[in-house]
């Protein structure tokens, strides 16, 4: 049943990815428009997946639960993101050119990643599975920032596909695994004065910091915080502003770790940064992850 599962997976990636090419034929705007297409598809045939969604997302946000807000936030997050993966795949391809996908984005507060650069020590750039992060990260690419991108392997893609994708659009790729050696890769990344663009996203079976986020009981990666405790190089989260006029981020605050704080109290705080936006803006977020919404919510915190 895995393999079968694994395979259908294999292949739907890959019809995704042609998806990608033809749409890019159009132009960014055909991509833009294909992956909405997918989403409102995605979103109304997953009926079951779909009602499990609205029933959590109305235990975390009760004041939405009364009116059709939860369906359409629900909906546009389906859109927004599967229009997102659809631009990864065609830049990764090469069907859409740096140039095109550098001019999806704005960004605002970028004066607060030049005075984090000036201080010689990098910056990790903090990415929360909101909209399309690869296309912010080729957009300081082309403006001349050093930008490293971290990436997971999967085992429904080939293995070069990451790799050659973020490559060909003028970024430097930097495997998670083997865990050690793509870690001294990110520090050294930052020792030279570079952009260490991360997501932060549920960690690998081994080696998380568990931690509550959206009402459930999640163990979170420690490499984000563990990355600023060890080089001093300030965190950056990458906030999501709007979808419609092209992407549109703005970098939050700088934050400065604590190395003499357990690293869970660390985690703990980015879990909330993260949190606290996905709640404002639930839209945005990848509701639909699997890694998030299969497990359960934990038992409430007893204050």
């Amino acid at each position: 049943m895995l393999k079968i599962r694994r395979w259908l997976r294999r292949g739907g990636f890959h019809l995704l990815t042609a998806t990608a090419r033809v749409s890019a034929l159009g132009g960014p705007e055909t991509v833009r428009l294909v992956g909405y297409l997918l989403g409102t598809l995605h979103y109304r045939l997953g009926r079951r997946k779909r009602r499990n969604l609205l029933k959590q997302m109305g235990t975390l946000m009760p004041d939405r639960r009364t009116d059709d807000r939860l369906q359409t936030d629900l909906h546009e997050a389906y859109r927004v993101n599967d229009r997102a993966i659809l631009e990864v795949l065609a830049a990764y391809s090469g069907a859409l050119k740096p140039g095109q996908v550098a001019e999806m984005c704005s960004l605002d507060q970028i004066q607060r990643l030049d005075r984090s650069l000036a201080q010689g020590r990098g910056a990790v750039l903090l990415g929360m599975h909101m909209g399309n992060g690869i296309a912010l990260a080729i957009h300081l690419a082309r403006a001349g920032y050093p930008v490293s991108v971290v990436y997971r392997e999967s085992k429904k893609i080939r293995p070069t596909f990451f790799a050659r994708g973020i490559a060909r659009n003028g970024l430097q790729a930097i495997p998670a695994q083997p865990a050690a050696a793509g870690f001294r890769r990110m520090l050294r990344a930052l020792k030279n004065g570079g952009i260490v663009f991360i997501l932060m996203d549920q960690a690998s079976r081994t080696g998380g910091v568990p931690a509550r986020f959206l009402g459930k009981d999640l163990d979170m990666p420690p490499g984000p915080a563990e990355l600023s405790r060890r080089t001093g190089a300030p965190l950056i989260p990458l906030l999501l502003t709007g979808a419609e006029q092209g992407w549109q981020f703005r970098l939050a605050k700088p934050l400065h770790l604590d190395p003499s704080r357990p690293i869970a109290h660390e985690v703990k705080i980015l879990a909330g940064i993260m949190e606290a936006h996905i709640l404002e803006h639930p839209q945005w977020w990848t509701w639909h992850q699997r890694r998030w919404s299969r497990y359960p919510f934990g038992p409430p915190i007893c204050t």
